[in-house]
């Protein structure tokens, strides 16, 4: 089975959840670590905020592939270290929409909109 990390913003839940029942459906397994760990963002220290990368890390290592859900384009600071982890490992990056901004979407290996998400499993075959 193909496996892709998924990587949004928290504000996004919804739509991560939709995502991981998506790719099942599909046989595509996706990837979030954490999904349900509760804690606003102020409130996060810097050892949970660590534990928390390294487990999303863990799970782009084990992916053959990073999908960014980015609605309107928004990509926020932890996504953007998770793309530069990606593209260091040598995975292919691909977001939802994109980004309208040259600095990311130049690292973006395509844009696979999320009702396309079928089009993976075509694409790193």
């Amino acid at each position: 089975m193909q496996t892709i990390c998924l990587s949004s913003s928290m504000r996004f839940a919804a739509l991560i959840r939709e995502t991981i029942a998506r790719g099942d459906d599909i046989g595509l397994e996706v990837l979030f670590p954490n999904l349900d760990f509760d804690i606003a963002k102020e409130d996060l220290d810097e050892a949970t905020l660590r534990w928390l990368c390294e487990d999303e890390f863990a799970a782009i290592t084990r992916a053959d592939a990073l999908y960014v859900l980015n609605p309107g384009g928004y990509i926020g600071t932890l996504v953007k270290i998770e793309i530069g982890y990606a593209l260091g490992k040598g995975k292919p990056v691909y977001f939802s929409e994109a980004a309208n901004a040259i600095e990311l979407d130049c690292l973006c290996s395509g844009i696979l909109p999320l009702h396309d998400l079928a089009d993976f499993l075509e694409i790193n075959t």
